[in-house]
């Protein structure tokens, strides 16, 4: 049966097996899937008067409406799918049942599956964005339209796909990413990233029947990461965030970070007020080919902004060999490092949430969780191409661990 929305066809389809993913993952995949476009679909149905009313009784003091309700519909809707399941939010911090807090990757039964959302990236400038409009305007009669995206990428960077106001879930299990995905509610598009591949698809204006894996696999693009070849001198070109109105201690922490000094920084930054979930796709194939980005840094974050490119990492392969992967990960770290709200930007190995175990590196999950909120975890980390050697030796000279699960 297929159903035809948009211009587009719909197949509904039972759930398959996939190539890499074992039917556990997909069936978390599938729920995050559903999670996600509930809440999308249910903020582009409320109004701008909905999106900016200020929530006092819920999650910090500045939450909007166009943070908590697609933060409450995620959280219901996973915790419905698996009540045992944790749920990492950054307005709640986290929802989950007591746990065994020993790391023993190998035991399903030491630790439980962790769901990390970000509901609303680009809170502030989609604030802005959408106090422009009538307070009655529909969200969906604003977002997705061609008038309005050359307006956001005017005023918040281009191209849209990757600058754009997103939803993102992640899911780590036994201390793995096992998938990613990412709702740019700008552009009306939907990204994944898992063991099957990295896709993207345009969502139709209403909610379709049935969107899960099979389906974004069928009709999905290919997100691709291409090599820095040829592009020697777009190697030290980065995209980080280094602190807009009222965020203090993200400049600080990148001077001491060592990696390039304030002139070179200036010269080679492309945007320094970028969105979190969706900065990994600037060294995707989504970034215009004549403006080529060397990689991406988490600039002491919360884990919500970064934690949907380890999957990405992961996953993307080389185009000239798929045995080998298309990403680097290193983690940053100072030996006198700065910190936000009383938590570590840059971690030494000790204190790291990534954690070495017979041989491999894990997500150290119940690490994690023994934080009072562990939204609140903090991280400075570099994504590159696998071949920017300027990466690779600024990385290396500085002590600075690669990061492989």
């Amino acid at each position: 049966m297929t159903k035809q929305e948009s211009g587009v066809v719909y197949h509904h389809t039972k759930p398959r097996k996939t190539p890499n993913m074992q039917g556990v993952e997909i069936a978390h995949l599938n729920a995050a899937i559903e999670a996600a476009l509930k809440a999308y679909y249910d903020f582009r149905h409320s109004t701008v008067e909905d999106a900016l009313r200020p929530i006092s009784k819920y999650g910090k003091k500045d939450t909007l409406g166009m943070d908590a309700a697609p933060e409450i519909t995620i959280c219901e809707a996973l915790g419905r799918y698996d009540a045992g399941a944790v749920v990492v939010t950054e307005e709640a911090g986290s929802k989950s049942i007591r746990f065994n807090d020993s790391f023993r990757p190998n035991d399903p039964q030491s630790f439980r599956t962790v769901f990390i959302s970000d509901p609303t990236d680009r809170s502030n400038q989609l604030k802005a964005f959408l106090a422009g409009f009538p307070p009655k305007k529909k969200i969906g009669e604003i977002l997705g339209n061609p008038k309005t995206l050359a307006l956001w990428e005017k005023k918040y960077g281009n191209p849209a796909t990757i600058s754009g106001a997103t939803s993102a879930i992640s899911c780590i299990r036994r201390g793995v990413p096992i998938f990613s995905i990412i709702v740019n509610y700008t552009t009306q598009e939907f990204s994944i990233s898992c063991a099957a591949g990295n896709r993207k698809i345009k969502l139709p204006d209403e909610r379709p029947d049935n969107i899960n894996l099979g389906h974004v696999l069928t009709h999905g693009t290919t997100i691709t990461f291409p090599s820095m070849v040829g592009e020697v001198g777009g190697m030290r070109r980065f995209v980080t965030f280094l602190g807009d109105v009222g965020k203090v201690g993200y400049q600080e922490n990148f001077n001491d970070s060592g990696l390039m000094s304030a002139k070179d920084a200036k010269k080679f930054l492309h945007y320094g007020i970028p969105g979190g979930p969706s900065r990994v796709l600037y060294l995707s194939s989504l970034q215009p080919k004549e403006k080529p980005i060397g990689f991406v840094l988490a600039n002491g974050e919360k884990i919500g902004e970064w934690i949907h490119w380890l999957s990405f990492v992961q996953f993307a392969k080389s185009q000239t060999d798929d045995s080998q992967p298309a990403l680097h990960l290193y983690e940053v770290f100072q030996d006198r490092p700065w910190t936000k709200e009383g938590v570590l930007m840059s971690t030494h190995p000790n204190y790291s949430v990534f954690r070495e175990y017979d041989g491999r590196m894990y997500v150290d999950t119940s690490w994690l969780l023994r934080m009072p909120n562990p939204s609140q975890l903090r991280s400075t980390l570099i994504v590159a191409p696998h071949d920017n050697r300027w990466a690779m030796r600024a990385s290396s000279q500085s002590g600075y661990r690669r990061i492989r699960f």
